[in-house]
């Protein structure tokens, strides 16, 4: 049956505010039971909504096996499939279905990683190398594809290979998926080959970097004696004493949309936290364990989104079209349109920030590629949805504080939500240095806990190391 126009508007509608309104989208497009009239593409775009919304892997799979049948744009529908077998251990399958959605779009590069990742995960490593070293002749794939590479060769112990991979992934820099482990894991081969110059010499080219990183600054005293300060860092170190509070970092596994936030959390922090403590969570770790993350295959930029990216500038998630893509998905066209006329009218008079306040605090929450732990690299990661909420929900569950916080090495820390009770400047400030780290370290949880009595007489005046820039 051919649906009315009132109908067609709804779910045209859904289409555009899936993403921000994605319970408001839900009903647009109808209940699972009523899917059977929709077209492709808003049937893949429900079992997307099914997979990372609704959390029901089984309705996601059924509604993506449909739209897969029918004519259309199933982009959503493959990555909705895969991602639903792959959670039910059916690797191989998934594996076919994001070959086959390769196929049908031999012009978006981003399926290469996302195939990659797939073999990964299923332990085919031998295959996942032979792509990725045919990715890395890819422009937009060749740091994607070398972290991956280098990363496969020091799990396998090929030394070799992964000093190969790590030396052409450290030319990229200044890039930000050359991280300080990949300065130390490409230092501590060169010397093991018994290269102690290009040892020093990678070791010292981390350093200025990262300035404030241990690890590097211990093996360059321990090898060398060398342990002069070779850069300073963009952000002060704090001092615990001073800030009133002390700060440890939790590492956690990696947070994906299969994560469950509440039970990790527990989980990780259980002989650690106690009642008085505040747990910051990283903004981007929180929202990917929303499902509000995605590939960037499934991103396509318009028109408007190519333009004003132009005029962004060469760093920061919105200067690539697939960023912009992002915010206009977000906050909607007129919302991004006004932003970037308030932008470029305060620019003249060195007023920044202008398009976020037009546009929406959302669109300053958006990270892309710079700013994502692989396998999340090519994928955009949105601001949390309902984060006050979500706060609270936790600190009840958890009996502590709970914070959401957005961090970098660049402008330090911003506290966009928090439970009740907490003082969101003290959370700030206590983390302005971002000891949580920018990359890989794995610690989107830091326990901040306010220094007195006992507390303050233990603690060290002198800074924690980070591994920020």
């Amino acid at each position: 049956m051919t649906a009315g126009p009132l109908t067609r508007l709804a779910r045209w509608r859904a289409r555009r505010i899936w993403l921000r309104s994605p319970g408001r989208a839900l009903a647009r497009l109808g209940a699972a039971d009523d899917a059977g009239g929709l077209n492709a593409t808003d049937l893949g775009l429900r079992a997307w909504l099914a997979l990372t919304h609704e959390r029901d892997a089984e309705l996601a799979e059924r509604l993506a096996r449909a739209a897969l049948q029918r004519r259309g744009d199933t982009r959503f529908a493959a990555a909705a499939l895969s991602e639903a077998l792959s959670r039910g251990g059916a690797h191989d399958e998934a594996i076919e279905v994001l070959r086959s959605a390769r196929a049908r779009l031999p012009k978006v590069p981003w399926y290469e990683l996302t195939l990659a990742d797939a073999l990964l995960e299923a332990g085919r490593s031998a295959d996942a190398t032979e792509l990725l070293t045919g990715a890395v002749e890819h422009p937009q794939l060749r740091r994607h594809a070398l972290k991956r590479l280098s990363r496969v060769a020091l799990q396998s112990g090929d030394g070799v290979a992964a000093r190969r991979w790590l030396e052409q992934l450290v030319d990229l820099a200044p890039d930000y998926l050359v991280y300080a482990s990949d300065y130390v894991a490409l230092g501590s081969l060169a010397l093991a080959d018994g290269d102690r110059e290009q040892a020093l010499e990678t070791w010292r080219r981390g350093s200025r970097m990262y300035p404030r990183h241990a690890e590097l600054r211990a093996l360059r005293s321990e090898h060398f004696e060398d342990s002069e300060s070779l850069a300073r860092p963009r952000i002060a170190p704090v001092v615990e004493r001073e800030a009133g509070a002390t700060r440890m970092p939790v590492r956690t596994p990696l947070i994906t949309p299969r994560t469950d936030l509440g039970e990790l959390i527990d989980r990780c922090t259980a002989g650690q936290r106690r009642p008085g403590d505040v747990l910051a969570l990283a903004e981007s770790a929180t929202a990917a364990a929303q499902g509000r993350i995605l590939p960037l295959e499934l991103v396509r930029p318009g028109v408007l989104a190519r333009m004003l990216s132009r005029f962004v500038g060469s760093i920061g998630p919105l200067h690539s079209p697939e960023g912009m893509q992002g915010a206009i998905m977000e906050s909607g066209r007129v919302r991004v349109v006004a932003g970037a006329i308030a932008g470029g009218l305060g620019r003249p008079f060195g007023r920044r920030g202008w398009f976020y306040r037009v546009a929406g605090p959302r669109t300053a929450m958006i990270d892309d590629v710079a700013a994502c732990l692989p396998p999340h690299d090519h994928h955009l990661i949105f601001g949390p949805l309902e984060p006050e909420r979500l706060a609270g929900e936790l600190a009840g569950e958890l009996q502590c504080g709970v914070a959401i916080v957005d961090a970098n090495h660049r402008t330090g820390a911003w506290v966009l939500a928090g439970s009740a009770g907490i003082d969101r400047e003290w959370v700030a400030e206590a983390l302005a240095d971002n000891p949580a780290g920018n990359e890989d370290e794995r610690t989107p949880v830091v326990i901040v806990r306010p220094l007195n009595g006992a507390d303050a007489k233990a603690a060290d005046s002198a800074p924690r190391e980070t591994v920020s820039r």
